[in-house]
């Protein structure tokens, strides 16, 4: 079976280089950030790759999936995903997205944080952020608008949807099968009937590589393709359904375990 994570045909992706320069920084010098801004018509794979500078990918419409440190993490709007220098990721995005990349310079970088985390991106940052891309302006006064987006970036505390891919090839296609198709029904038994394993060894194998049961992990899959589908407008009831939820409540009841919220709470706050 196909992996999720192999969206893209070996015959088409780009051939590896076996010595390239090093990176060019994106931000120029003397400043601290700049922003790169993307729309697309049709599904965007960019593959791994790592920058010389922070990077904060944030969406202004549609989803952004990207795979960091062995982790899917879904990315909303009104949210961003940081991304420490160096710190090797791949990108997805919907068709009909319409995503930004935010890179910041490490040595003017005053915040806490330097880790890989969810961050909140306000209305107020979103239109400055892209203001200054497209707008001319004296560079002091760009400067000071650039710290004013620095000064803005928090930390989300909540709503971080990642989920964790087990590596353990006996269970590669149950993992791939239900990244696809997070509303499928197999349950544990019948997915050891199909690989010709036991249900220890499937039970063994997600508690060694995500420290949690198929159960678990499941349901974050489902709740992680149910935050797509929200941000795309779709309904509770048509969200919880299409990741496998036969009622309304089951699924807000699942959802509030995994965000800490419900699905309107989530909407309202981004």
């Amino acid at each position: 079976m196909t992996s999720v994570l192999d969206l893209v045909p070996e015959e088409v992706r780009p051939p590896a280089r076996v010595s390239a320069p090093r990176p060019r920084r994106a931000v120029p010098d003397s400043f601290l950030l700049t922003t790169g801004l993307f729309e697309q018509d049709v599904a965007g794979y960019w593959p791994p790759d790592s920058h010389e500078e922070h990077e904060l990918i944030w969406p202004e419409r549609g989803v952004v999936t990207i795979l960091v440190d062995g982790r899917l993490s879904t990315v909303l709007p009104g949210s961003g995903l940081w991304i420490s220098r160096g710190v090797v990721h791949e990108t997805h995005s919907v068709p009909g997205a319409a995503f930004r990349t935010t890179f910041f310079t490490p040595e003017a970088w005053t915040p806490a944080w330097n880790a890989t985390a969810p961050v909140k991106v306000n209305a107020a940052v979103r239109q400055l952020l892209v203001h200054l891309a497209r707008t001319g302006m004296p560079r002091e006064e760009r400067l000071r608008a650039q710290q004013v987006c620095i000064d803005m970036l928090e930390p989300l505390a909540s709503h971080d949807i990642t989920v964790p891919i087990p590596r353990d090839p006996r269970i590669r296609e149950l993992v791939d099968s239900v990244l696809q198709n997070p509303a499928g029904e197999h349950s544990l038994e019948q997915w050891a009937y199909m690989l010709n394993v036991s249900t220890r060894t499937i039970t063994r194998a997600f508690s060694a590589d995500v420290a949690m049961s198929f159960a678990q992990w499941r349901r974050l899959v489902r709740i992680r393709a149910a935050c797509g589908l929200l941000a795309e407008g779709k309904s509770v009831t048509t969200a919880g359904r299409r990741v496998g939820y036969g009622t309304t409540s089951a699924f807000v009841a699942a959802f509030r375990k995994v965000v800490g919220c419900t699905p309107g709470e989530l909407l309202a706050d981004v």
